[in-house]
C-alpha cells in the first residue's frame, strides 16, 4: 500500500499556524557585528580612526576571537564605541556579545517591522499591558472601598533637617620619588605597574586623566598613544613608544656631590 501524504493545503496551514517567536535565525556575534556594519556602510578604518580604537581588537570581534581580546571591562568599553559610531543599541551589542562570549545562543528575530508576525507581536504586547493596567485599577478602586471614610490620617513627620556629614577631602598621593599623569585626549586603554605591581588596567576616555606614583620605577601600556600625553614630576615626557608597546619610566639617577 502506497502512503498518503498530506494535502498540500494542510501542510501550507501548519506553516502558517507557527508561532512567528518560533521563525528564528541563529548567527554567530561576530558575523551579526559585521553584517550591522556593512548595511550601514561603515568601514573597520572609519571606526578606529574616530574611536583610537587598534582596528585589530575591531577585527577579532568580528571574527569572534575572544580568547585574544584584553579584559572584558575593555571590550565593553570598545563595543560601546562600536555601536556608538555604526549606530546600534548599544545595550542589545553588550547583551550580546555577553551570551556568545558565554558559549550560548542569542536569538534574534527576522521578521521586519510591519510584517503579520511583527504585528502579532505588538497586538499581543499592547493587550498584556492594557490587561495589566486595567487589574492594578480594580485593585486601587476595590482597596479605597475597603477603607473606612472616618479612619484617620496618619500626619506625616516633618523632613529632618540635620545636614548630612561631610565627607572627608581624598587622601593625597603619598611623596615618592616618580610622580606620572596622563591626559587623555581620546578613548585608550591603560595598563599601568608601579614598582612591580599592577595597579591600573582600564579604559580610560577623552577628558579623563590618571596619576600614579612610584618609589623606583612606572611601566604602562596604551592601546593608543596619539590621545594621551604623559607628565613626569610635573614635566612633559617624550617617548618613541607605539601603541601596545610597553613604556617605561625610572627614577633619574643623581649625580653625587661632594
Amino acid at each position: 500500500m502506497s502512503e498518503q501524504k498530506p494535502a498540500p493545503e494542510e501542510h501550507q496551514a501548519s506553516e502558517q499556524d507557527q508561532a512567528p517567536e518560533a521563525r528564528v535565525e541563529r548567527e554567530s556575534f561576530g558575523s551579526w557585528l559585521c553584517s550591522q556594519r556593512e548595511v550601514r556602510r561603515v568601514d573597520l578604518e572609519e571606526i578606529a580612526q574616530s574611536s583610537k580604537i587598534n582596528i585589530r581588537y575591531l577585527e577579532l570581534l568580528e571574527e569572534d576571537r575572544f580568547d585574544l581580546l584584553p579584559a572584558s571591562i575593555f571590550v565593553r568599553g570598545f563595543l560601546r564605541e562600536y555601536a556608538r559610531i555604526v549606530g546600534l543599541d548599544a545595550d542589545e551589542v553588550l547583551n550580546f556579545y555577553l551570551v556568545a562570549s558565554a558559549g550560548g545562543e542569542y536569538e534574534r528575530s527576522t521578521e521586519t517591522a510591519g510584517s503579520p508576525a511583527s504585528t502579532w507581536l505588538v497586538g499581543r504586547t499592547v493587550a498584556i499591558l492594557v490587561g495589566l493596567a486595567v487589574v492594578a485599577a480594580a485593585i486601587v478602586w476595590l482597596t479605597a472601598l475597603d477603607r473606612d471614610p472616618g479612619e484617620d490620617v496618619e500626619t506625616m513627620a516633618p523632613p529632618l533637617t540635620e545636614t548630612a556629614p561631610e565627607l572627608p577631602p581624598a587622601e593625597p598621593l603619598p611623596e615618592r620619588a616618580l610622580r606620572v599623569t596622563m591626559e587623555f585626549q581620546g578613548t585608550s586603554w591603560v595598563d599601568v605597574y608601579v614598582d612591580g605591581d599592577r595597579t591600573v588596567s582600564e579604559l580610560r576616555v577623552q577628558g579623563e586623566s590618571l596619576t600614579v606614583a612610584a618609589d623606583e620605577e612606572v611601566r604602562l601600556t596604551l592601546s593608543s598613544v596619539d590621545v594621551t600625553t604623559i607628565e613626569v614630576n610635573d614635566e612633559p615626557f617624550e617617548h618613541g613608544a607605539g601603541d601596545d608597546e610597553e613604556i617605561v619610566i625610572s627614577v633619574p639617577e643623581q649625580n653625587p656631590t661632594g
